[in-house]
This record gives C-alpha cells, structure tokens and sequence, in this order.
C-alpha cells in the first residue's frame, strides 16, 4: 500500500520503482516495477498559481493578486445607447433617460490610486470632473453615469453621475478622454468603431482583458443589456 501526502505543491510526473531480487520459492517474471504518480494540483498558466485558487487560471499573472495580472487603470464596459423603455434604465432610478443612463466602468488593476481632479472629456467638452476622495482601491471599480440617482450596489462600486450634467456620448462616434489633473492624457476610448446603435453596451470580454463586444450576445450575460460595476454574469469583481 502506497499513500501519498496531500499538499499545494506543484509537483511533475513522478516514478517509483520496485526492484525484486531473487529469492527462493518464487519466480521473477520482471525484476523491476515502475509506477507513476501525477499530481492532482496543476498550475496552467505557470505562474505559480493553483488552478483550484486562481482566478485568471490561463493568462500569467501575480500571486499577490491571486493569479491575475495587474493591468493598470482601465475602462471595462461602456453603455452610450440606452435601450428603449424600462429595459434600458442602466442607473436604476426608475426612468430611462438616453443621456443619464450612459455610463462608463473604470477598473483599477494596481496600486490604489487617487483621481481626484481627473477629468473626463468626450471630443468638445469637459463632461466630468472627479470630485475630491476619488481614491480606487486595488481591483476597485467606479461607475461614471451621465446623471440621475444611481440606485442599487452596483457590485460594490464607486459610483458617480457627470458633474458636467451629461456624458453625451455621441452614438455615430465619439472620442472619451481621461486626463489627470495636470491634463496630461491618461487613457482613451473612441467610440466610432462601436457606432452601431447597439441598444445596450460594450463590454471587454472576458472581463478586462479581452475585446469589446455587445454585452447581451454573451452567453454569460444571459442576455443582459449591461452590468454596471459587475462582471458580465453580474458577480462582483
């Protein structure tokens, strides 16, 4: 009987091998046995991760942010053509409005960081300016509506409506700028190859790391137009 020891080491094929010498009152069909172990932890991505406790299990990432990479600061979804109806009601107040229910998802895969007096501009104008205690924690999230009363957790995310009154997210193209509070450029998302008209937002998939595709078309979504502060199937980051 051979009993191996349980542990989160990942390990490679191991072999035993039993070597029979002669004796009497038996015969040696083989004078070696050879048996081989494969462990049950596997590491896909090699980053030294476990699989069982990663959370991005096939991209390379870091252990202290439990398998996945840090990415830096991000946009993850974007909602600049509101359906029609109660069905395109993104900020949960209750009304559909084509200019309040538009939103853009912020992710901060790094350091926290504090954005105070960041801006956001579209291709004319200064929409919003982060007020002051705008501070991401690590993997935090921050939802910026065009206005209304944002209503519901949101994931746990920081949320905010456009200090500017709107987003105006122009839906035959458009150009979302954020610059820090110095104006120099920190990131940028244009529109224009997105303006279908889609009716429900755009979103990276997989989340943050992947292209921006319709958000409802995803089998995760379950045909959900949008996911304001969660991930695509509507879990929190």
């Amino acid at each position: 009987t051979i009993t191996g020891i349980q542990d989160d080491n990942i390990e490679g094929i191991e072999t035993l091998k039993f070597t029979l010498g002669v004796g009497d009152n038996y015969l040696i069909l083989s004078e070696a046995v050879e048996v081989t172990l494969l462990d049950d932890d596997s590491d896909t991505d090699g980053d030294g991760v476990l699989d069982a406790v990663d959370e991005c299990p096939n991209i390379v990432g870091e252990p202290s942010n439990f398998g996945c990479p840090f990415l830096g600061f991000l946009i993850n979804e974007v909602l600049y053509d509101p359906q029609s109806g109660t069905l395109g009601d993104a900020n949960g107040d209750g009304t559909r409005d084509a200019n309040e229910d538009e939103f853009i998802e912020f992710f901060n895969s790094g350091e926290a960081i504090d954005i105070t007096g960041y801006t956001i501009s579209d291709s004319s104008q200064i929409r919003h300016t982060f007020p002051s205690g705008s501070i991401i924690p690590v993997n935090g999230v921050l939802v910026l509506f065009g206005g209304g009363t944002p209503t519901g957790t949101f994931g746990g995310a920081m949320v905010q409506t456009a200090s500017g009154g709107l987003l105006n997210l122009s839906n035959s193209g458009d150009l979302i700028t954020l610059m820090d509070a110095s104006g120099n450029t920190v990131l940028t998302f244009d529109i224009e190859p997105l303006s279908n008209n889609p009716n429900e937002s755009y979103t990276r998939n997989p989340d943050l790391t992947g292209e921006f595709v319709q958000h409802a078309g995803i089998e995760s979504a379950n045909s959900r137009l949008f996911s304001p502060g969660t991930k695509i199937d509507g879990t929190s980051f």
